[in-house]
C-alpha cells in the first residue's frame, strides 16, 4: 500500500520531534549546596568539574548551611564549625574538604607589613588596645613607622563558621576575655562594627582607615588588602599562605568522625596557626551524585585548583578519613 505525501511528512515530523526532546530528556544532572563564605570561591572554582553533575553553590555562612541541609532544601552543607551538642541531624557526616588560613586584613595606611600575637588581636577586638602606634604593637614592629591612629574593629556578625574558628584560637591564645563559643560577640566583650558578610567585612576594612578584620586569604587577595603576619607557637611572626597553613593542619588531630581537633600553641616552625579546615555535612545512603561530586572534589579538583585560590588540598590522614566518610554516602 502506497503512503500519502502528508502520512510521510508526518512521520518525518514525529522522527523530528523526538530527536529534538532526546537531549533534554539526558540532560546533566544538578546538586545544590549552601553554607561556609570561606570556601566560596574554591566551591564556585569545583562546581562545573565533575562529569556527573553541575553544583549550585550559595555562599549563606555556616549557620544557615548547617540549618538548610538540616532541612534537607540543600543536598549537602558546607560548614567551618560544628553543630552544637544536641542539635545535629541524625545519619550524616562531616567531611574535612579543605582546608585554608584565616587572614588578618589591615588598613594602616603607610604600614604595608605588621606583626601581630594573638593576645594583641584579641586586646584589639576587646577595646584595651585603641591606638595603632601602642607600645604593645611597636614593641614587635620595630622599624614601621605606626600611625596615632584610632583602631577601627570590624568582625562578622551572625553564625559564622570562620568566627567559630577564630573565637576558638582567641580563647586559646588571647585567654582572658575570651571564651570558646560559637558566634564571636555573645560570650566576649566585641567592641568595633559588624558585617553582614565575609564581602561586606572585606570592603568595610578596604574603606575604613584604621580598620582590620579577618577572612579567607582569597578574598583578602580579590581586595588587594595587606595581611598581618601572626605569632605561632614556635613564637615565629607568620603570614599567611597555602604552604604556612599546610604546615599547621598537617600536625592536627582528626577523629575517625572527620572533627578535626585544633591546638593553636602547637610549636610548628613555619606555620600559620589561624587556619582552619572546611567541612561537607552529607547524609549517609543519601544521594550518589554527592558521593561523586565529594569524591571529586578531594581527588582531582582541589588538588588542581586549591592552591591557586590560596586554600590547602587536604592529604596525608585528613585525606584518607575524608574518603572513608565519603564511602558511607550514597
Amino acid at each position: 500500500m502506497k503512503r500519502s505525501l502528508a502520512g510521510i511528512l508526518a512521520a518525518v515530523a514525529l522522527v523530528s520531534t523526538v530527536g529534538l526532546t532526546g537531549p533534554a530528556a539526558s540532560a546533566k544532572a544538578t546538586l545544590t549546596a549552601s553554607g561556609s563564605s570561606f570556601a566560596n570561591a574554591i566551591m564556585q572554582a569545583c562546581k562545573t568539574h565533575y562529569s556527573g553533575a553541575d553544583l549550585t553553590y550559595n555562599s549563606t555562612g555556616s549557620g544557615t548551611g548547617r540549618t538548610q541541609f538540616q532541612a534537607k532544601t540543600t543536598d549537602f552543607g558546607m560548614s567551618d564549625g560544628l553543630y552544637s551538642a544536641g542539635s545535629q541531624p541524625g545519619n550524616f557526616v562531616y567531611v574535612p574538604l579543605v582546608g585554608g588560613p584565616v587572614a588578618i586584613v589591615v588598613n594602616v595606611p603607610g604600614v604595608k607589613n605588621l606583626n601581630l600575637t594573638g593576645d594583641i588581636i584579641g586586646k584589639l577586638y576587646t577595646g584595651k588596645i585603641t591606638k595603632w602606634n601602642d607600645a604593645q604593637i611597636a614593641k614587635i614592629n620595630k622599624g614601621v613607622k605606626l600611625p596615632a591612629l584610632a583602631v577601627q574593629p570590624v568582625y562578622r556578625s551572625g553564625s559564622s563558621g570562620t568566627s567559630e574558628n577564630f573565637t576558638n584560637y582567641l580563647a586559646q591564645i588571647a585567654q582572658a576575655g575570651w571564651t570558646k563559643n560559637g558566634t564571636f560577640t555573645s560570650a566576649n566583650t566585641v567592641v568595633g562594627t559588624s558585617a553582614a558578610s565575609s564581602t561586606v567585612l572585606m570592603t568595610t576594612v578596604k574603606s575604613t582607615a584604621g580598620a582590620f578584620g579577618y577572612g579567607d586569604l582569597s578574598d583578602a587577595v580579590a581586595n588587594g588588602l595587606p595581611v598581618a603576619a601572626v605569632q605561632n607557637g614556635a613564637n615565629q611572626f607568620i603570614k599567611p599562605d597555602v604552604r604556612s597553613a599546610k604546615a599547621f593542619l598537617a600536625v592536627q588531630h582528626v577523629g575517625s568522625n572527620g572533627v578535626v581537633t585544633y591546638d593553636y600553641k602547637a610549636p610548628v616552625k613555619g606555620a600559620y596557626s589561624v587556619s582552619l579546615v572546611s567541612y561537607a555535612l552529607a547524609y549517609k545512603n543519601g544521594n550518589k551524585l554527592v558521593q561523586g561530586f565529594l569524591q571529586d572534589f578531594v581527588n582531582s579538583c582541589a588538588p588542581t585548583e586549591a592552591a591557586k585560590l590560596s586554600y590547602v588540598a587536604i592529604d596525608g590522614q585528613l585525606k584518607k578519613t575524608a574518603l572513608n566518610l565519603i564511602d558511607f554516602i550514597g
